[in-house]
């Protein structure tokens, strides 16, 4: 966006060009150049000049502007409002490189600008039966609490109600139980008096709204947190930012190159390669059920990959995978098996499970990334389909590793991740 305006045009008592330059570093602009022309004339001025021998005029400013396409047409209509007079030209254009944007990876904006506003809530009075319904019915397992002004308390999620042994086994798992394991486990908690106050965790690490989102990203990665409360000024609860919408911010700010060039832009320089986790527990298609449960157990990661009989990815085994795809009479032993692993009965039923192999509970095709691709790539991947780990392949699709979400962070903020702790 090219915003053409006049040397003396004023905004509110202040020189226009500065009011629009104010505008759009506070909206979280990618970048933007004020110039200052020798000479020009519009369609309602005379010719200006800056030869020093004449008089001075209102010479040309000329404010140029590069950001994503949704962004511009904002920014566009709120300049446009701004102007008594001058003109806004808005054009495609091809980035080739942009750094002023980027800090290690992550767009320069403002926590404010990526977070979810309207997130669900509790109290510390809420009972936990309560919770844990609000939770299966999320897409997330983590929830902030609050008190009566919406001041952040602390947070509860899936690993608050593990330790506190509310529950024996994860809520990704509850998800895809046996409706008669579900409801027993909801009529246990109904008769039970604990609350979310007996089993959060407190002091919460929260950020404010107007942080920038790289020192948000950073505390994110050091303290091990998927999801952080994000507060106003006087500590009230405005939202939360996700760990996942880092990276689709990331994902959705980083140029894409339309051209050949011989320099790289942020997380182009690193492959991924680079920072995934070069272990990758794998399984064959034909591997018998029972043993895909006993590698998936072993997996720190739980999740494991499936090759063919040349040993090209075929597919990708997790947890829910299992419990979802066995037959609906065969669900509570897994269950049983996954949540506490192997006990005798969950074994001897599971090893009668004739005919279930890998292939047939595995998901396929599996997403997948190149190990010489560049990271932008992988955190793209991620972002988009919501993958929490993606498995890498050779040149030749022989899966080679795994590469996480907190690896793809720790990349952005060009940090070093210690892989194995990725989940």
């Amino acid at each position: 966006m090219t915003v053409f305006v006049g040397e003396h045009d004023q905004w509110r008592h202040e020189p226009l060009h500065l009011a629009v330059l104010g505008y759009l570093k506070d909206h979280g602009c990618a970048g933007a150049t004020v110039t200052r022309g020798i000479a020009g004339f519009g369609s309602h001025t005379r010719g200006t000049t800056s030869v020093l021998v004449e008089i001075p005029s209102d010479l040309p400013i000329v404010v140029t502007v590069v950001d994503q396409p949704e962004k511009i047409d904002e920014y566009a209509r709120h300049v446009a409002g701004m102007l008594s007079g001058g003109a806004i030209a808005v054009e495609d254009t091809d980035v080739q490189f942009c750094s002023a944007g980027f800090q290690g990876g992550v767009p320069d904006v403002a926590v404010a600008d990526v977070m979810a506003r309207t997130p669900d809530v509790v109290s510390p009075e809420t009972p936990l039966a309560t919770l844990v319904q609000t939770l299966l019915e999320s897409d997330h397992t983590v929830l902030p609490v609050v008190d009566a002004d919406r001041r952040v308390l602390g947070v509860i999620g899936d690993h608050d109600l593990l330790r506190a042994g509310v529950t024996s086994a994860s809520l990704s798992l509850h998800r895809v139980a046996d409706p008669t394991t579900l409801a027993t486990l909801l009529r246990d908690l109904g008769a039970r008096s604990e609350v979310v106050g007996d089993a959060m965790t407190t002091p919460a690490i929260t950020v404010r709204e107007t942080a920038r989102l790289r020192d948000a990203a950073h505390l994110m990665h050091v303290r091990g947190v998927k999801r952080i409360p994000v507060v106003d000024a006087r500590d009230r609860l405005v939202g939360v930012l996700a760990r996942l919408d880092i990276l689709s911010c990331i994902a959705e700010g980083h140029p894409r190159p339309t051209t050949t060039r011989g320099h790289a832009l942020p997380l182009d320089h690193r492959r991924v390669s680079e920072v995934m986790d070069a272990s990758a527990p794998a399984v064959t298609e034909t591997t018998p059920l029972a043993d895909v449960v006993d590698t998936l157990l072993d997996s720190d990661a739980k999740r494991i990959v499936v090759v063919d009989d040349v040993g090209r990815l075929a597919g990708v085994i997790v947890d829910t995978d299992i419990l979802a795809r066995v037959e609906p009479e065969e669900r509570p032993s897994v269950f049983t098996m996954l949540r506490s692993r192997w006990s005798r009965d969950a074994d001897r039923r599971v090893r009668r499970v004739y005919g279930q192999r890998a292939a047939d509970v595995m998901t396929s095709p599996a997403l997948s990334v190149r190990d010489d691709a560049p990271v932008i790539e992988a955190l793209r991947i991620s972002a988009l389909h919501h993958v929490k780990r993606l498995p890498v392949v050779d040149t030749d699709g022989r899966p080679i590793g795994m590469v996480s979400r907190l690896a793809l962070l720790a990349a952005s903020l060009a940090l070093e991740s210690d892989p194995t702790h990725s989940r």
